[in-house]
């Protein structure tokens, strides 16, 4: 019996009895509720094993109930949460929770009553896009794929040549008996799926793992993946870890996206989750990709994984404005030349206009001695989220209609910078008559007219164009890369590289700001050569990917302790620890992917020690009052902070 508790030290396995009124109804994989302790209290747990003999010699408490008739809980699914448990240091409990939905009893009801019969695809295989003849995906293995940027237009949808490829893999699959997930960053490359999915005539052959759905739409679409259907299973993160009926293959685009990355315990990366399923199913495994993330790269040259040849195929025109710039000239936002592109293209056909920021400024500065502007309150930036609106605050979003320089005691401010709604009031006095589209977190558009339009986008916000965009314009650059983040570049690149694939082949796409290495890496589409020289740096230097990192974060004491006790391992280092401003200590450990497995059960055996030590806090104050537990991260996205 596994509890479903967020105790860490109850992550193990417990027995108890089956009464005689609930035998036959209690089966592994059967959600039940048992008492804790004296009985008093109750706690729902799943059934991991049935025995006639007991190993523990004392008396057993009895099994409550059974919550629900149908075996929720898997044992390939249960492997599959405690290997990815034991890897990060955390409970397979935990795992299980991003696993199955919460239940809801009107749809299991209607499911037993009116039970799924699974489908035989009588179809043929739809053809793989041209480029992409060389692709053999074998039983069990393991392929890196940089997909050329290519649209498929047809007279009803305009398809990216990815997810036709995923579809006639998927449809191998299903031909086998077996099942496939293709896990894709959001609702965005969900949608594309499910419009080729449809296209291809497989509307009663797949299902959707994301939340977009309601819960009770979740829960069906689980209960569906439990039986011995095959399916194919599209969604984001949580379609790695949903269950399939033999799955053959599983597939995950662009993994370097940070959608992928699970902000719950146990936090781990989809593309490890993959990787953990592969290992246990023996299922194909594809990566694939407009560029290539560090992780992949690394994975390739060890030989791990096996790189796909794929033709070449037409691509826009690159044009990096700022390598035309004369010596001592200032360069402009948007330069002349993508003002004409772009005022040429809209003849052909819409063109986007990338920016880096929503709202109508960014950044504020005060008029009279150009100190940035910040909250009152929390000190963070201000910025405007439309032209008459009042200054507001990033961080807490406190409005700041009576702000205040504190330099020069100054009441006016100034925007220093553009976002989508600045942009395009000046785009539109620019183009007076032509059709201006917004499109970010706040305006969601997934798709686009062929008719002349300029939509302004923020990066990963941009709409698919009917037949392609006819020029695009990616502007910003210089603050797209001047972030303080760990993986700035490498993020750029990847955002550039995907919004270039919108692009129609003859189309020409202006970059301001690229700098000289992003650059030409573009315009020579080496996605590959820059990912293979940038992981050499990172050996070098034994930074992620090259090792792997763990973050520690507790009482300070807590922390140096947990740091100076770690077991004996080949070439680590301590970073830290370091005050947090929740009053926290943070420490980073860098270590050898080979020591992964001896020091997350050891960190795992603090994070224990640290939950079942009572000590009472000093009540003088909320803050002291507040306890701090041992918390641990491995790989860690969010190494920038230290």
């Amino acid at each position: 019996m596994l509890l479903d508790t967020s105790l860490p030290q109850l992550d193990h396995v417990f027995e108890y009895r089956i009464p005689e009124s609930l035998f036959g109804h209690v089966r592994v994989g059967s959600k039940v509720s048992v008492p804790l302790r004296g009985g008093a209290r109750f706690s729902d747990a799943y059934v991991t094993a049935l025995s006639d003999k007991p190993e523990f010699t004392g008396d057993l408490q009895f099994i409550e109930k059974v919550i629900s008739p149908i075996s929720l809980l898997k044992p390939d699914t249960l492997d599959l949460a405690r290997k990815i448990a034991d890897r990060q240091a955390g409970s397979a409990m935990d795992v299980l929770r991003l696993i199955i939905p919460a239940r809801y009893v009107r749809a299991e009801k209607a499911f037993l009553a009116e039970p799924v019969k699974p489908k035989q695809y009588s179809g043929e295989i739809p053809e793989k896009p041209s480029e992409f003849t060389a692709l053999d995906v074998s039983a069990g293995s393991r392929l890196a794929l940089k997909v050329p940027p290519r649209l498929e237009v047809t007279s009803q949808v305009t398809m990216s040549n990815w997810a036709e490829l995923f579809v006639s893999l998927a449809v191998e699959q299903l031909v086998k008996g077996s099942s496939a997930v293709l896990a894709v960053p959001d609702f965005r490359e969900i949608e594309k799926l499910e419009q080729a999915l449809i296209a291809a005539g497989l509307e009663g052959h797949f299902i959707r793992v994301d939340a977009k759905l309601s819960g009770q739409e979740r829960y069906v679409n689980y209960l569906r993946s439990l039986t011995e259907e095959p399916l194919i299973i599209v969604g984001n993160r949580s379609a790695t870890l949903a269950p399939a009926h033999n799955v053959g293959l599983v597939v995950v685009w662009d993994d370097g996206d940070h959608n992928f990355e699970e902000p719950l315990a146990p936090y781990t990366h989809a593309r490890d989750i993959a990787l953990v399923r592969q290992s246990l199913s023996g299922c194909s495994l594809l990566f694939a990709s407009h560029t290539r993330s560090l992780e992949t790269q690394r994975l390739v040259e060890l030989g791990f994984f096996s790189e796909v040849p794929v033709s070449e195929v037409d691509q826009p025109e690159i044009v990096l404005t700022d390598a035309h710039l004369e010596e001592g000239t200032t360069p402009s936002r948007i330069p002349s030349a993508a003002w004409l592109g772009a005022k040429k293209a809209l003849d052909r056909g819409p063109v986007l206009v990338q920016v880096a920021s929503p709202g109508f400024s960014p950044a504020l500065v005060c008029s009279g001695c150009n100190e940035r502007a910040t909250c009152s309150s929390c000190h963070g930036p201000l910025h405007l989220a439309h032209r008459n609106s009042s200054p507001s605050c990033r961080w807490c979003g406190n409005l700041n209609a009576s702000w205040a320089c504190q330099g020069c005691g100054g009441k006016q401010l100034r925007p220093i910078a553009a976002g989508t709604e600045r942009t395009s009031d000046e785009i539109g006095r620019a183009f007076p008559g032509v059709k201006v589209i917004v499109a970010d977190g706040q305006h969601i558009i997934t798709s686009v007219p062929a008719t002349p339009a300029v939509v302004v986008a923020t990066p990963g916000a941009e709409p698919v164009a009917e037949g392609g965009y006819a020029a695009i314009l990616l502007l910003d650059g210089e603050r797209l890369r001047g972030r303080e983040a760990f993986r700035v570049d490498e993020d750029v690149l990847r955002n550039w590289s995907n919004t270039i694939a919108l692009a129609k082949p003859d189309a020409t796409v202006f970059i301001n700001g690229a700098g000289l290495a992003l650059g030409q890496t573009l315009v020579e589409s080496a996605q590959v050569r820059w990912a293979a020289h940038e992981l050499a740096d990172r050996m070098q230097l034994h930074l992620p990917p090259a090792v792997r990192v763990v973050s520690i974060s507790g009482s300070a004491e807590m922390v140096r302790t947990t740091c100076d006790e770690l077991p004996p391992l080949a070439g680590h280092r301590v970073l830290g620890p370091v005050g947090q401003a929740d009053g926290s200590s943070r420490a980073l450990v860098f270590f050898e992917y080979k020591d992964g497995e001896k020091l997350a059960t050891h960190l795992r055996a603090a994070v224990v020690t640290s939950a079942t030590r009572s000590k009472k806090p000093p009540a003088s104050s909320e803050r002291a009052a507040r306890v701090l537990r041992l918390r641990v991260r491995f790989d860690d996205p969010d190494i920038d902070s230290l």
